[in-house]
């Protein structure tokens, strides 16, 4: 007997398509702000508080990137319109108010790295590995925050934690993320379409394990 159309490889695959392009289509339209002075003004360090400015909005976007991709990891289905939004709106406040403490952060460590490089100073590297440093916390405290309520204080602290303690799945994200960097770098016109979304379903699928712990571990605190 034939399978339904709807279980047919051709259509899983199309669906997974419409749904990562969507998931794109509403990051970029969330963020459209940011992706206009992107492509009009220069990467410069002068240019350096416009980008920020244009950058605040984007933290409820990643978790919202984020949720839906993880409900996709999980379920294999997803009502991406609804189900992106929703995030967008239920995680908007609890993501604002970490990603403005990140960002702010990032903001001074780069106009620190900035100075410092133009008058030669020591300290140099030392402002480069706390911002990365910053962005091993992002790759944990994002999908926490898409997952979990979760203090402020506690979400550094869980996020610090467990890229420690699940090393492999924060190799794994690095190596991802990574990996579509290159590819938007050399193919930017077509990963444009759907790079956000594919990094976030790799990100979410990689964190598998580590999220089903860490809430085995909150709901037991």
């Amino acid at each position: 007997m034939a399978k339904p159309v709807t279980e047919r490889p051709a259509y899983i695959m199309m669906k997974y398509l419409y749904n990562f392009f969507m998931t794109n289509l509403y990051f970029i339209l969330c963020n459209l702000l940011f992706f206009i002075v992107f492509y009009l003004a220069d990467f410069v360090f002068e240019n350096i508080l416009l980008f920020y400015i244009t950058l605040i909005p984007m933290g409820p976007a990643i978790t919202a990137v984020l949720s839906t991709m993880g409900k996709l990891v999980r379920e294999k289905d997803i009502q991406v319109t609804r189900d992106f939004f929703k995030a967008y709106t239920l995680n908007f406040w609890p993501t604002m108010k970490y990603w403005f403490i990140q960002l702010t952060i990032l903001l001074i460590l780069a106009i620190d790295i900035g100075y410092s490089t133009n008058h030669s100073n020591i300290f140099s590297p030392v402002f480069f590995i706390l911002m990365i440093v910053c962005v091993f916390i992002m790759i944990y405290a994002f999908p926490i925050i898409s997952r979990f309520e979760v203090k402020l204080k506690n979400l550094f602290i869980v996020s610090i934690y467990s890229n420690f303690k699940y090393f492999k799945a924060t190799l794994l994200n690095i190596t991802s993320i990574g990996a579509f960097v290159i590819i938007y770098w050399n193919f930017p016109s077509i990963s444009f379409l759907f790079s956000i979304s594919l990094i976030g379903y790799f990100v979410m699928l990689n964190l598998q394990q580590p999220l089903k712990d860490l809430e085995m571990k909150m709901s037991k605190g």
